[in-house]
């Protein structure tokens, strides 16, 4: 492990010591699974990770790191889902096994669950997947029902059907097309299925997410955002809600949607 103290100068004057957990991660397996979509396994400690909760990863060569959710763990092992968007994820495709990451662990908080939000929607847009699968997981574990939709363009985007059928398997995937499952955006869908009145837990595209939120009551999203440093320093990842100025590295990327100002 890296040395968990990073010092970080703020100002001229003034240095502060920001605590992160940095830890070398070996590539266990780098597999295409589905158009432009790699599933990432990283060996690494996993005892920090909760639903939601989020690593930074380096990729030599580039200034900024990648914050990527951990959908799935297993024996110290971290699944990663993510998709080829420039030359940083392009050259993250191209690991092997045996290559080693530095990774920063431990970053966000996580979602959280109240009996008294019924029956609880699980709503992932895309690679959005990759935050809420690991809390799909946890309600499968405790017993918790819920219902789930997975939304991609087309079905060669679709990915995890049996990994997610697995937890639920009256999970609902949808394409925009209609060439896989049923044939809707996740609005569509959650309007065909009369469940604008469900709690939901959701991360995709922000239009989408701002799209369910305007057409949903309440629930939990997962906000995605470009970040400096992924913990809280830089303020480079900050919004504006109803309590002030939030980053969405340190004080989410979990936020309650009557706390947004969409």
């Amino acid at each position: 492990m890296v040395s968990p103290s990073t010092p970080l100068s703020v100002g001229k004057l003034s240095i502060i010591t920001i605590m992160v957990k940095v830890v070398n991660c070996k590539v266990i397996s780098n597999l295409q699974i589905a158009n432009q979509t790699y599933e990432l396994a990283l060996q690494g400690p996993t005892s920090w990770l909760k639903p939601g909760k989020f690593v930074n990863l380096q990729i030599p060569g580039f200034f900024l790191r990648r914050p990527m959710s951990v959908c799935r763990n297993n024996n110290n092992t971290m699944f990663i889902i993510y998709r080829i968007v420039g030359n940083g994820t392009s050259q993250l495709a191209t690991y092997h096994p045996g290559t080693f990451v530095n990774v920063i662990i431990d970053l966000g908080n996580s979602f959280t669950y109240d009996k008294n939000y019924g029956k609880p929607l699980i709503i992932a847009g895309g690679l959005g997947l990759g935050s809420v699968f690991n809390l799909a997981t946890s309600f499968k574990k405790r017993k918790i029902a819920f219902d789930m939709i997975c939304g991609f363009k087309t079905k060669d985007d679709v990915c995890y059907i049996k990994e997610v059928k697995a937890i639920n398997p009256n999970a609902i995937f949808c394409t925009d097309d209609g060439s896989y499952g049923e044939k809707g955006n996740i609005v569509q869908i959650i309007n065909n299925h009369d469940w604008t009145n469900r709690y939901y837990y959701l991360c995709g595209s922000t239009n989408m997410m701002k799209a369910v939120y305007r057409n949903c009551q309440r629930g939990q999203l997962s906000l995605e955002s470009r970040m400096g440093c992924g913990f809280g320093a830089c303020m480079g990842c900050s919004i504006k809600t109803k309590k002030g100025e939030k980053r969405i590295c340190k004080n989410g990327p979990i936020f309650f949607s009557e706390d947004l100002l969409w």
